[in-house]
């Protein structure tokens, strides 16, 4: 092998050891995240804001901190739960979409969800 051969050749190995160390290895895939809960309020003839960060999988919960009868009732009619005062209703949110919904006894009311994948 000839000097100038011999000297391109470690250039190039030296080239490959310096992108080794600049690059950053590949991550190991991770582990599905669990799905976690949020709660949203309702108090004072109003929902709670809406939490961030919920994706599909996760279960939302509203709490009725109010003295009246409220619904959770999705607009494009895909649920619609009664209330009671001092009670909780669950949804596992299942699809990543934007949710909108109100009370049926209080139309005024109203809420949005952003479910995330």
């Amino acid at each position: 092998m000839t000097a100038d051969r011999s000297f391109g050749r470690s250039r190039f190995w030296f080239g490959c050891a310096v992108l080794g160390v600049l690059l950053p290895a590949a991550a190991p895939p991770s582990a599905p995240r669990a799905p976690r809960s949020f709660t949203i309020e309702i108090k004072d003839l109003a929902f709670g804001p809406a939490p961030a960060g919920v994706r599909a999988g996760d279960t939302v919960e509203w709490v009725n901190d109010d003295i009246l009868l409220h619904s959770v009732t999705a607009r494009d009619k895909s649920f619609d739960m009664d209330v009671a005062p001092g009670a909780r209703v669950r949804l596992v949110m299942k699809i990543p979409e934007v949710f909108h919904y109100f009370c049926k006894y209080h139309p005024g009311m109203t809420g949005e969800i952003t479910v995330g994948r």
